[in-house]
């Protein structure tokens, strides 16, 4: 069957097309004739056709979200904040998850803008900023998460805040070496190994041994190296949290007896493995970058959140 149009409603309801056209958009129509053509709408089954109205509008009302990597736990409540302030505001999501390639981001930056999407919320890295800030310059609120970026909206964590909360909780459990595992040198990881850093002067502990891996098959490695000298070992990235739980499970070590471990992210297991975790508000945070988006701030805003210790067990003696 063959999609019913705008004029199948108005020869239903003996009005124009433009009669139909302003009562379908909210537009100043006598209530009986209105009535009518609501009335045709439903009879027929109309949906209208969101792609004309963006074309009349210069936007459509999607909110495009460009996620870097959906395997890391933290994604998932964000978008379902993101989504539930979306579905809210009468926005469908547009979703693109770049698999931590900067070339896939830049270009779907590049095409949520072809879209002419009602707003976009970025996790990617600094390679798309350029363009996500023409495209605020444009009239399209872009809000970036996790990181910061001029003029653009910023939705973040204080990671500096989380590396010195997990200084203290490693030092409340006695514990006096700390290796690292780092997933890369994105700023947010930078700044929690900052912040651990400075924790750890504060209480009088020796500087942790920080290990780079690039994927989870270098995990096991790097985790075999910070053992030999070191009593906790601290994942600054949820990413690599079962990659490090693994290696250290798998040498037949257990928590907190021979090693602590302490990492970023909460997750639906981490509970039943008695992980402890520095907790980031991700869904409070999808919620804050989707009400940017809607709210369309003059100037750049910039929202920081804090973060939140999760003591399982796993780093207490």
């Amino acid at each position: 069957m063959k999609r019913v149009t705008i004029g199948d409603v108005a020869a239903h309801a003996g009005v124009s097309t433009a009669t139909v056209s302003r009562v379908l958009n909210g537009g100043l129509v006598a209530e009986p004739t209105a009535a009518k053509v609501r009335a045709a709408a439903e009879r027929l089954g109309y949906s209208p056709n969101a792609l004309t109205k963006s074309i009349f509008a210069g936007r459509s009302s999607t909110i495009g979200v460009v996620i870097r990597d959906l395997s890391s736990p933290f994604y998932l409540d964000l978008i379902r904040g993101i989504d539930e302030v979306a579905a809210a505001n009468g926005s469908p999501v547009m979703l693109a998850n770049t698999y931590r390639s900067a070339d896939r981001e830049a270009a779907q930056v590049r095409a949520m803008d072809q879209q002419r999407v009602r707003g976009l919320v970025i996790t990617a890295d600094e390679t798309a900023d350029d363009h996500a800030r023409r495209m605020a310059e444009n009239g399209t609120p872009c809000v970036l998460v996790a990181r910061t970026a001029p003029g653009l909206h910023s939705v973040s964590l204080d990671d500096v805040a989380a590396g010195r909360l997990m200084a203290a909780h490693l030092a409340d459990c006695g514990r006096s070496q700390v290796g690292v595992v780092s997933g890369g040198t994105r700023p947010t990881q930078v700044k929690r190994l900052e912040g651990l850093r400075q924790g750890l002067a504060e209480h009088g502990l020796p500087q942790p041994e920080e290990v780079l891996v690039g994927n989870e098959d270098e995990v096991d490695g790097a985790v075999g190296s910070l053992l030999r000298r070191n009593d906790a070992v601290v994942c600054t990235t949820g990413r690599l949290t079962v990659a490090v739980h693994l290696a250290l499970t798998a040498r037949g070590l257990k928590m907190p007896d021979d090693i602590g471990f302490l990492t970023m992210d909460d997750f639906a297991w981490a509970g039943t493995l008695g992980i402890s975790v520095i907790a980031q508000p991700s869904y409070e945070m999808g919620r804050a970058a989707a009400e940017l988006v809607v709210s369309e701030p003059a100037a750049p805003a910039r929202i920081v959140f804090q973060p939140t210790l999760i003591a399982r067990g796993s780093c207490e003696c």
